[in-house]
């Protein structure tokens, strides 16, 4: 009961801040003004042609694909299109006007009618629309929605046709690039010819037969250099009236030169002495004639040298002693002319073997650099392809389609204000608040107004108490 002596007691605050409550939820029931909903329903119509010639869509669910399609309705483009045919400019900047259309714009899913194994596919979606009028709300509604099909299916070709357009200029640069690549690499091989990683194997066969050959040759020469050292020596000696080493005489009946008669002397000599002793008159008979052969070659060794040329011209072993001579240094020089350039020649392989691997490595990266290029057109080659096959579906309208299922209704009452809700709402909030200010209002106030409150305030017992007396 105390709780009711309170609201009796302060009453009055309570009916003042429950009036005020109500009072300002009337005011604002009538004052808000209306706004009236409507909406068109979009049908998402699955494509006309095979899925295999149709670009897979993104993997959004559909949250993420009517966040995407509010964006895309959301668009200048579609605003300010919508905002030009129903005339809503008004001489005001086109920003203005689209600005209060996007705030006044919602995109609603409805109730799926497909599904994407455990995924729910979005078939249909509404476009929600906001305004003060009934019909205004209606035809803005309405164009709204026909718009946005006729711009996606615009921007959907046009997406098409800038993606082919865009692939063939890439496909063209990068068929420029090719034979770039090609030239470089053309250029290159020819720049390198021998020092190919491929001729390697080659040139190291050449190298070995040229070894060979060289050595070959080195041989040749040096026997050829022995055969010359002995027919010089064979000269020497015409030349000073001995006999050639190694060589018959050409004519038997031909009288020997001093020299030659020295020698076999000397030859019988050392024989004789082997069989008797000096004192022997056959030894001293050619120690005798040995010194008489002696005397003889020294008067011939005395002789003028052209006298002596003379007797060697005539004589047919020097004639063809020289003709060797000759022809031995002829093959000489050609020998060594072949040995030189062999040596060139294994000195220039062995230069090629050596740079085939910095030639192998430039022209690797230069291989892997064209390689890279040509499957870089190829794959955007097929891409083209497919962004063809693609424009082509985007013109004829075979792909993804949205098309107005539910065109926008007249909406028959406001959407708000709700009158009776916010009718109820200030009687709630008018209760609240008297009893709010009641409690209040008595919690602060310190009066003392019966025995007990004397007795909790002061601690001392009530003799007498005097009632309310009440006048007339």
């Amino acid at each position: 009961f105390e709780y009711l002596k309170i609201l009796r007691r302060r009453k009055a605050w309570f009916i003042a801040a429950f009036v005020a409550s109500v009072a300002v939820g009337v005011t604002l029931a009538i004052l808000l003004p209306k706004t009236y909903r409507s909406s068109a329903t979009i049908a998402v119509q699955a494509p006309a042609v095979s899925l295999d010639l149709v670009p897979a869509r993104a993997d959004l669910s559909r949250e993420e694909r009517l966040l995407a399609l509010s964006q895309q309705l959301r668009s200048q483009t579609v605003l300010a299109r919508v905002a030009r045919e129903e005339q809503l400019l008004s001489d005001r900047p086109i920003e203005v006007v689209t600005g209060e259309l996007m705030r006044r714009i919602e995109v609603l899913p409805t109730k799926p009618i497909a599904r994407d194994g455990d995924r729910q596919e979005l078939s249909a979606f509404e476009i929600v629309y906001k305004d003060g009028t009934a019909d205004r709300a209606r035809r803005i509604a309405d164009r709204l929605a026909n718009v946005f099909v006729d711009e996606h299916s615009k921007s959907r070709e046009l997406q098409a046709e800038g993606t082919a357009e865009f692939l063939s200029q890439q496909l063209n640069r990068s068929q420029q690039r090719i034979s770039a690549l090609e030239g470089r690499l053309r250029a290159a091989k020819e720049r390198f010819q021998g020092k190919l990683p491929e001729q390697t194997a080659a040139n190291l066969q050449t190298v070995s037969g040229m070894r060979s050959q060289l050595e070959s040759t080195s041989n040749n020469l040096r026997s050829e250099l022995d055969r010359l050292s002995l027919i010089d020596r064979q000269v020497q000696a015409m030349k000073q009236g001995a006999a050639p080493v190694g060589v018959g005489v050409a004519n038997q009946g031909a009288t020997p030169s001093p020299q030659q008669r020295v020698t076999a002397l000397q030859r019988q000599l050392a024989t004789a002495r082997t069989q008797y002793k000096d004192t022997h008159p056959e030894v001293q008979e050619l120690e005798r004639e040995l010194q008489l052969a002696r005397q003889e070659a020294a008067a011939m060794s005395q002789q003028p040298e052209s006298t002596r040329q003379e007797l060697l011209a005539g004589d047919p072993l020097y004639q063809q002693t020289m003709a060797d001579r000759n022809l031995t240094q002829l093959r000489i020089s050609s020998l060594r002319r072949t040995e030189t350039q062999l040596q060139r020649d294994i000195v220039r392989y062995q230069s090629q073997i050596e740079a085939s691997p910095m030639v192998e490595q430039e022209l690797s990266s230069l291989q892997r650099e064209y390689d890279i290029e040509r499957d870089n057109n190829k794959h955007l080659s097929e891409k083209h392809s497919t962004a063809q096959v693609q424009e082509q579906i985007a013109r004829t309208r075979g792909g993804e389609r949205f098309s107005v299922l539910y065109p926008a209704y007249m909406p028959d009452s406001p959407e708000s204000p709700n009158r009776g809700r916010i009718l109820l709402l200030a009687l709630a909030a008018g209760f609240g608040l008297g009893l709010a200010l009641v409690f209040a209002r008595d919690y602060v106030d310190q009066s003392i107004r019966d025995a007990r409150a004397v007795q909790d305030e002061f601690a001392v017992p009530v003799l007498a108490e005097i009632p309310r007396i009440h006048t007339a």
